[in-house]
C-alpha cells in the first residue's frame, strides 16, 4: 500500500531531483567547458540518503520523503558518471556525505541530535574540508561519509 495520494503530479519531488540530481551535472558541466577545471577537482556534496543500501539497513520499513532520497540517488550517479568521463583528464569526482548536523533541516530529528551524534554545521563543515584534502584519482568515483572517512555503499 502507498501513502502517497494518488494522483498525483509531483512537483516538489521533480524540483528536488532537477536541482540536487542535475545541479552538481549542470555546473561540473559548465566548469569544463570553461575550462576551469584543468588540476582540480570535482567535490560533490551529497547524501547517505542517497545510497539504496544505508536506507535498507538503518532505516528499514521506513518510506517517504521520495524527492529528497530520489534526487540524492541521481546525484550519486551523476557523480559515478562524471568521474569515468573526467578520468582521461585527470580530473577526479569524489561525493561527500557531510554527516548528520544540526540544520533547519534536520530539526525534525532533533530529538535524537544528541543521541545519533549530529554536530553544528560549522563543524561539519571542517570535516568536509578535510576529506577534500584527500580527494586524488585513486579516490575519484567514491562515495565518503565525512563523520568517519569511510566509504558509503551504493
Amino acid at each position: 500500500m502507498f501513502l502517497i495520494p494518488t494522483p498525483r503530479p509531483y512537483p516538489e519531488e521533480l524540483k528536488q531531483i532537477d536541482i540536487c540530481g542535475l545541479g552538481p551535472l549542470r555546473v561540473s558541466s559548465a566548469l569544463y567547458a570553461a575550462g576551469l577545471l584543468k588540476g582540480g577537482k570535482v567535490v560533490i556534496i551529497s547524501s547517505q540518503a542517497g545510497s539504496v543500501e544505508w536506507r535498507k539497513t538503518q532505516n528499514a520499513g521506513e518510506g517517504g520523503d521520495y524527492g529528497h532520497h530520489m534526487s540524492r540517488a541521481a546525484c550519486n550517479i551523476a557523480g559515478v558518471l562524471m568521474s569515468e568521463e573526467l578520468k582521461p583528464a585527470g580530473i577526479p569526482v569524489v561525493l561527500l556525505h557531510p554527516g548528520f548536523n544540526r540544520t533547519d533541516m534536520t530539526s525534525k530529528y532533533s530529538d535524537i541530535w544528541d543521541i545519533e551524534g549530529a554536530v553544528d554545521a560549522s563543524e561539519g563543515a571542517k570535516r568536509v574540508l578535510h576529506e577534500v584534502k584527500g580527494v586524488s584519482m585513486e579516490t575519484t568515483g567514491t562515495f565518503i561519509n565525512c563523520e568517519d572517512g569511510l566509504q558509503i555503499p551504493w
